[in-house]
């Protein structure tokens, strides 16, 4: 049975790779780092990037025992609750980051990135996110660390400066593409501003697009005002606002401005299409894999998902590039039905920014309770 998951996993995964499509794995932890699962991901050719959580690590750490050690350790040297969760996380990207060296070195640094995150509490304060995305670049010290910076009008100032100090960024989650377009102006913005201070624009950058969480989020409000009318639009939002993002990606690498950047070294920033756990179906979080799939894209997605990909998936090839129409009509169908997917879209970030929050000074607070805040003797 092994066996024959591996084959299928590799048949799928080798399909996506053909179509220029990455799989990077959403929420690793110290738990999928200390038991191998990154690992043989990794040398199964499965997986070529990660993303850490903070949310994954917060659930480990009430729950699990993988952070025991490291935790006792900071207790013992007197390292405040807030400093513990820094040193836990930068932790896990050091060893993410190792894991996946292979991986970055092998293919230029294309691929083999671990992303990993800010504190959410700092996402409107440009100044301060700035300051902890170098802290955590030089707590890290690896070329293969992407820094996540919320998408925020702030986070676009802090996109922009990273870039600038050739710091990797990794925006989202996105859910509006007029908020991706601003992303893409703020990468420009900092690949120039990296080449006027006589820099190599080395600042490699990603942006998440949640389209699948906002299918959900359409969907629900499909159901609430437009009854029967609303069902030839349910579960098609997804592919909807990946095509109208890979069109202005598409766009935007056709300008000048971009070929000129390009001509002196920059890389495109990538499109990362973001998992959702579909509401009572596997099979729906497999055909949301299935429908976004275009070249130079990337998937993150959780070890449940990956396994069902496996299991499930059958690609039928390139589905975002050249749709613009399709996806003009079925964003114009739903505006017909009075939904207004920008506002959703808002709401939506808000309220991730807010559970981020929330969960950060939950982790905080049970650190604390573990005696991390024990006073210096």
């Amino acid at each position: 049975m092994r066996e024959e998951e591996n084959s299928r996993t590799g048949t799928v995964l080798t399909d996506l790779a053909h179509e220029g499509v990455a799989v990077w794995l959403d929420g690793v932890n110290r738990r999928s780092l200390a038991d191998g699962s990154l690992d043989r991901r990794t040398l199964n050719a499965c997986v070529s990037g990660a993303v850490l959580s903070l949310r994954e690590l917060a659930r480990e750490v009430q729950d699990g025992t993988a952070y025991q050690d490291q935790i006792g350790l900071l207790s013992e040297r007197g390292i405040s609750a807030e400093d513990a969760v820094h040193a836990l996380h930068s932790y896990d990207a050091r060893w993410a980051c190792d894991v996946l060296r292979p991986v970055f070195a092998s293919t230029d640094g294309v691929d083999g990135w671990v992303s990993a995150e800010l504190d959410p509490r700092l996402a409107d304060d440009a100044r301060a996110s700035l300051a902890a995305a170098r802290a955590l670049a030089r707590a890290v010290n690896r070329p293969n660390l992407l820094v996540k910076v919320p998408s925020t009008v702030s986070g676009l100032q802090v996109l922009s400066g990273c870039v600038a100090e050739g710091i990797g960024v990794n925006a989202g989650p996105l859910y509006s593409v007029q908020r991706y377009n601003e992303v893409i102006e703020a990468y420009f913005d900092g690949l120039e501003r990296a080449l006027a201070a006589g820099r190599s624009p080395g600042g490699a950058s990603v942006a998440s697009f949640g389209a699948a969480r906002l299918e959900d989020a359409v969907d629900a409000r499909l159901d609430e005002v437009t009854e029967d009318a609303g069902a030839p639009l349910r579960g098609r939002s997804a592919a909807a606002l990946a095509q109208a993002a890979y069109t202005v990606y598409e766009d935007r690498l056709g300008t000048e401005r971009w070929r000129k950047l390009r001509a002196r070294g920059a890389r495109p920033q990538r499109l990362v299409w973001l998992s959702a756990s579909a509401p009572g179906s596997e099979a729906a979080s497999v055909r949301r894999v299935e429908g976004l799939v275009a070249w130079s894209t990337v998937h993150a997605l959780p070890e449940p998902t990956l396994c069902a990909v496996s299991r499930l998936g059958q690609l039928r090839g390139e589905t975002l590039s050249g749709e613009s129409e399709a996806s003009d009509a079925v964003l114009s169908a739903l505006r017909q039905q009075g939904i207004n997917v920008d506002q959703l879209a808002d709401d939506l970030a808000a309220v991730e920014l807010r559970e981020d929050v929330h969960d950060q000074l939950e982790l905080i607070g049970t650190l604390r309770d573990r005696r991390c805040d024990r006073p210096h003797r």
